[in-house]
């Protein structure tokens, strides 16, 4: 069982911190504008894309999804590690 729960525990942890560090990228392009030529029409198309990403929605297309899966990750990411952290607490008292 704790191999089992150490594998989910890296699946989606590496999947939530992808999708984590994806709104965080996003989030700070759109808090410093002017990186992706925020006012100019050259990049509107990339402004309109990091947006689309960061909020949920592509053209016509949601992906909240997407950010779900993430949080959904990083919910299973937290309570496995928790799981962990005591199976290993108590095998260390054992020995």
């Amino acid at each position: 069982m704790y191999r089992l729960m150490k594998t989910i525990h890296r699946i989606f942890g590496i999947t939530g911190s992808l999708l984590v560090l994806l709104m965080a990228i996003t989030g700070i392009l759109l808090n410093h504008r002017s990186w992706i030529g925020y006012g100019s029409d050259n990049d509107l198309i990339m402004q309109k894309w990091i947006f689309g990403i960061h909020s949920g929605v592509l053209g016509d297309t949601s992906i909240v999804w997407l950010t779900d899966l993430g949080a959904v990750s990083m919910i299973v990411f937290s309570l496995t590690g928790i799981w962990l952290w005591f199976k290993g607490s108590r095998m260390a008292k054992r020995k």
